[in-house]
C-alpha cells in the first residue's frame, strides 16, 4: 500500500469492482460488475453526523478538518446500476449526504494518504492527513438494510408513481425535491470531481482549464501535460475534454463523465424546470424569473422585448420578442423535463406551446425590467435632472444606454463653455439660408430636442419648409437626426388618413427609433388621431397589427418633416414648431457651400452632441434662468427647460416664436369665420338645417367658404362630416368685435375684426352654437 499510494499523494480507491477489457481498466458505469460500498460524504459539515444515530459503519475517514467520509460495506454486493442508483437517490433525498456525491463508481479517499486542497494547508503550508477514526471490516449491511436505516420509506408515500409536487415561488438557490425549478449548481460539478480527485491545476481563460488528464499513466513517460477542460457553451453543450497526448482522440467529455460517475445533466450545469400538471402559475413566474436572468430581454408596454444592434451604424433599435423566439429564448435558460408515463420518469423537452403562449400572451410581468427606451447618447435623467453617462440599463430611468461613455467629453458646466458649444454648434449649420433669426434659433433648438429626446416625456415636431426645392429642407434635417441617434431618421411618407397614420406610427414607434420624418411632404400636417396623440401624449396604446395583443409605447421620439410651401393645420399648429428656409434664389439647388456638415457630424458625432448637452447642463449650473416668454400647452415644462431657455439665455431669439405665431394664427378659426361672416350676409339670423344651407348656399360666397373647411370629399361636401364637425366647434371663441350697432357695422352687416383689442369695454365674443342667432350672441 505505501508503495503503491505513498502517504503525501492523494490516493483513492473505486466502489466498485470493475471488469477488463482489452484495452484495461477504467472507471466507466458500463464496465463496472459489482457495488461494494456505500459512502456517504461530507458529513460534519453538510450532513449532521447526529443524523446517523446508533447506525455503526464500516470506516469513519476524516478527510479535511470537521469533514467526514462514511463507508459501509455492501454485502452482497449489488450488481445492479439502477438499483444502485436509486439507493443513493434515496438517501440523498434523505439528505445524508451531498447529493452532488453519487455514482456506481465513484472514487473515495484512502486513509493513507492527504488531501491536497490549497485551502486545507495547515499553517507551515503542510497539506491536510487523512484521518482513520473508524475501522471495523466485518461490519456489513444488505442494500435493503442499509437503505431503510439510513432513509426509512414512508407508508404514505411509497406506493407513488410520480412524488409529490412542491412549487417554489422563489428561487432560493436550493434544490427542491420533486418541484418544479431546481437551480444549477453554483459550482461546475465537472471542475469539482477534477478538483475533488486532484486533477484541477489552473484556470487559462475563456472557460478552459488545465487539468490532469485521468489516464494519465497512459502517457508516454507519464508526462502530466496538454489536457484541458472547456467549461460548457452554446457549441458545446455539454463542455469539452482535450488531451493533446497519442489518446486525444480517445477520451473526449463523454468519457471523461463515465470515468468520473457523472451525467450529462451535470455536464450541461443548467436550471431545470419540470411540467408538473397543475403548476402553472409557478412555471410562467420561474420561466420569466429566468428570461430576465439573462439580462438582455425586458418588458416594454406590454410585450417582452430585446434590443438589436446595427454594427454598421452603432444604432439600437427595440425589437418585441415574438413566440418562436421566446421558445428559443426558454429553451437557452433551462433544461425542460416532463414525466413520462410509461417509463415511469422524468424526460428532457423542449418549452409546450401552452406555456410559451402563456408567458407570451401575459399583459403584465413582474420579473423582467421596464425599458422605458433607449438612450443613444449620454442623456438627462427624466427624475434626477443629473447628466447619466454610464451605458447599460439604468434601473431609475428604465432605460438602457447603448453609447460608449469614454468617447464623450463633458467640460465644467459654466456659461463660457456653453457659449463655446454655442459657437460650435451655429458654425455648423452657419451656411442654412434661414429666412429670419427665430428660424435659426428654432433649428438650433431642434438641434437641443434631439440630443435630450429620451430625457422628455414630450416634445414638439420640428417642420423644416421653403419656397422651392433644392433649399437644403431634407439636408438640414439628416444634420438634426444624427444628433439624435448615429444612423439618422427613419424616412416615411405622410400617411393619407387617420387609418393609415394609427398602423404606421404604432409600427414606427414600437422599436424606439431616434427619429421619424416625413420626408418631402407634399401635403400639409394633417391633424390625424395618432399624429396628434404621438405630440401630446408621453406613450400610445392600440393592437398590435396582426397579433391579439395591445401594446403601450413611448413617444420619446424626435419627430421631423419637410417640404415646399406645406405645413401643419389645425390641432398641429401647436405641436409642430416650423423652420423657414428661405435662399432666395431662382435656382438654390445650384448654390455652392463650402463645409459639409452631415460628414463633419458623422466623423465626430460624439463631439457635437458633448457641445449640445453642454449648453443645457451649464444653464442648469447657472440656476435655472427662464426667460419671460408665453409658456406653449404640453410643453412648457422640461422640453422648454432642456431646448428653449437654455438658448434664450445664451442671447437668441425666441425658438418658439413661430410655434407661437402658428397658435395665433390659427387658418382653420380664419375659415370658420369667413363662414359666419357670409351666413349672415346671406341669410342673417334665419336658422337652417345643413341640407337648406347646401342648397340654398351652392354658388354664392357661403359655399366658397365651406370648401375650405375641412368636410370635402373628392371634391363634394360631406354633409355628415359638415355636421360633425359644427358639433365639435360648438361655443368655441373665435374673434372680437366693435360694437357700432348691436354686434354688426350697419354698413353691409360686416363685422370689424380686431387681432388685438385695445380696449375691453364694448367687445363681443363671436361663438358658435347650436341654436341660431340671437341678440347678446351670434349662433348658429
Amino acid at each position: 500500500m505505501g508503495k503503491a499510494c505513498p502517504n503525501n499523494r492523494n490516493n483513492y480507491f473505486n466502489c466498485a469492482s470493475l471488469n477488463a477489457t482489452d484495452g484495461g481498466i477504467a472507471a466507466r458505469k458500463d464496465r463496472a460488475a459489482a457495488y461494494h460500498a456505500l459512502v456517504l460524504d461530507d458529513v460534519g459539515t453538510k450532513v449532521d453526523r447526529k443524523s446517523l444515530g446508533k447506525i455503526e459503519p464500516t470506516w469513519e475517514l476524516e478527510t479535511s478538518p470537521g469533514n467526514f467520509q462514511i463507508g459501509f460495506k455492501i454485502s452482497p454486493p449489488m450488481t445492479d446500476a439502477k438499483a444502485v442508483e436509486q439507493l443513493q437517490q434515496r438517501i440523498a433525498a434523505a439528505g445524508m449526504t451531498d447529493k452532488g456525491a453519487l455514482g456506481m463508481v465513484r472514487w473515495a479517499r484512502l486513509p493513507n494518504g492527504i488531501n491536497g486542497k490549497p485551502k486545507y494547508r495547515s499553517v507551515d503550508d503542510k497539506p491536510f492527513a487523512c484521518k482513520l477514526h473508524t475501522w471495523n471490516p466485518t461490519r456489513c449491511y444488505s442494500a435493503e438494510a442499509i437503505g431503510n436505516l439510513l432513509a426509512p420509506v414512508s407508508t404514505n408515500t411509497a406506493s407513488k408513481a410520480v412524488p409529490s409536487v412542491k412549487s417554489p415561488r422563489q428561487m432560493k438557490g436550493r434544490e427542491t425535491s420533486g418541484g418544479v425549478f431546481t437551480p444549477a449548481s453554483e459550482a461546475n460539478p465537472v471542475l469539482a470531481a477534477f478538483k475533488e480527485r486532484g486533477l484541477y491545476k489552473k484556470a487559462i481563460g475563456d472557460g478552459r482549464h488545465e487539468v490532469t488528464c485521468p489516464w494519465v499513466e497512459e502517457h508516454t513517460d507519464s508526462l502530466d501535460t496538454g489536457a484541458a477542460y472547456f467549461e460548457p457553451s452554446d457549441g458545446y453543450p455539454i463542455g469539452g475534454f482535450c488531451c493533446q497526448h497519442s489518446h486525444k482522440d480517445k477520451y473526449r467529455i463523454r468519457q471523461v463523465l463515465d470515468a468520473m460517475d457523472l451525467r450529462e445533466s451535470q455536464a450541461r450545469n443548467r436550471a431545470l424546470i419540470r411540467l408538473c400538471p397543475g403548476e402553472m402559475p409557478a412555471i410562467q413566474d420561474v420561466s420569466e424569473r429566468l428570461l430576465a436572468q439573462r439580462g438582455d430581454l425586458y418588458q416594454a408596454g406590454g410585450l417582452i422585448v430585446g434590443v438589436s444592434l446595427d454594427h454598421k451604424t452603432g444604432d439600437a433599435r427595440i425589437v418585441p420578442i415574438g413566440d418562436s423566439a421566446l421558445t428559443l429564448a426558454l429553451s437557452s435558460v433551462c433544461d425542460w423535463e416532463k414525466f413520462d408515463g410509461r417509463s415511469k420518469s422524468w424526460v428532457r423537452c423542449d418549452p409546450q406551446p401552452r406555456h410559451v403562449g402563456l408567458l407570451y400572451k401575459s399583459d403584465t410581468y413582474s420579473h423582467l425590467p421596464v425599458l422605458q427606451g433607449v438612450a443613444r447618447q449620454p442623456y438627462f435623467d427624466p427624475k434626477t435632472g443629473k447628466l447619466v453617462t454610464k451605458s447599460g440599463y439604468d434601473p431609475d430611468s428604465q432605460r438602457l444606454g447603448t453609447f460608449n461613455p469614454d468617447l464623450f467629453s463633458f467640460p465644467e458646466p459654466t456659461e463660457q463653455a456653453a457659449r463655446e458649444a454655442l459657437t460650435l454648434l451655429q458654425d455648423l449649420i452657419g451656411e442654412f439660408h434661414f429666412a429670419t433669426d427665430h428660424d435659426r434659433a428654432a433649428a438650433l433648438c431642434a438641434i437641443l430636442t434631439a440630443t435630450v429626446r429620451p430625457s422628455l416625456d414630450l416634445a414638439p415636431a420640428f417642420h423644416v419648409t421653403a419656397p422651392s426645392s433644392g433649399s437644403g429642407k431634407s439636408y438640414l434635417s439628416e444634420v438634426i437626426s444624427l444628433f439624435a441617434g448615429p444612423a439618422g431618421s427613419s424616412r416615411v411618407s405622410y400617411p393619407r388618413t387617420s387609418e393609415e397614420a394609427t398602423k404606421v406610427i404604432l409600427s414606427l414607434l414600437m422599436s424606439a427609433p431616434a427619429v421619424i420624418e416625413f420626408d418631402d411632404m407634399d401635403t400639409d400636417w394633417l391633424p390625424h388621431g395618432a399624429i396628434n396623440r404621438m405630440l401630446t401624449s408621453s406613450s400610445m396604446t392600440d393592437r398590435v397589427l396582426g397579433v391579439s395583443k395591445v401594446a403601450t409605447v413611448s413617444t420619446s421620439t424626435l419627430v421631423l418633416g419637410s417640404g415646399n410651401n406645406v405645413g401643419p393645420l389645425r390641432d398641429l399648429a401647436r405641436r409642430v414648431l416650423t423652420i423657414n428656409l428661405n435662399a432666395k434664389s431662382e435656382a438654390p439647388g445650384t448654390l455652392t457651400y463650402k463645409g459639409n456638415p452631415v460628414a463633419a457630424i458623422k466623423v465626430d458625432r460624439e463631439r457635437y452632441v458633448s457641445a449640445a448637452l453642454t449648453i443645457v447642463a451649464a444653464w442648469e449650473a447657472a440656476g435655472r434662468p427662464r426667460a419671460s416668454v408665453p409658456s406653449i400647452a404640453s410643453y412648457g415644462g422640461a422640453w422648454a427647460d432642456h431646448c428653449r431657455h437654455p438658448l434664450i439665455w445664451l442671447g437668441l431669439p425666441d425658438p418658439a416664436f413661430a410655434l407661437l405665431e402658428q397658435m395665433r394664427s390659427d387658418v382653420d378659426a380664419d375659415n370658420l369665420l369667413r363662414l359666419l361672416q357670409e351666413w349672415h350676409q346671406k341669410f342673417g339670423d334665419k336658422p337652417m338645417s345643413v341640407r337648406r344651407l347646401l342648397q340654398d348656399g351652392h354658388g354664392t360666397y357661403v359655399h366658397d367658404a365651406l370648401l375650405e373647411l375641412p368636410v370635402v370629399e373628392r371634391g363634394e361636401i360631406n354633409r355628415s362630416r359638415l355636421g360633425h364637425y359644427f358639433k365639435r366647434n360648438r361655443d368655441r371663441i373665435l374673434a372680437l368685435l366693435w360694437q357700432k350697432s348691436d354686434f354688426w357695422d350697419s354698413q353691409g352687416g360686416i363685422p370689424v375684426i380686431h387681432r388685438e383689442p385695445a380696449f375691453r369695454r364694448g367687445w363681443r365674443w363671436i361663438r358658435i352654437g347650436v341654436a341660431n342667432w340671437t341678440s347678446g350672441w351670434h349662433r348658429l
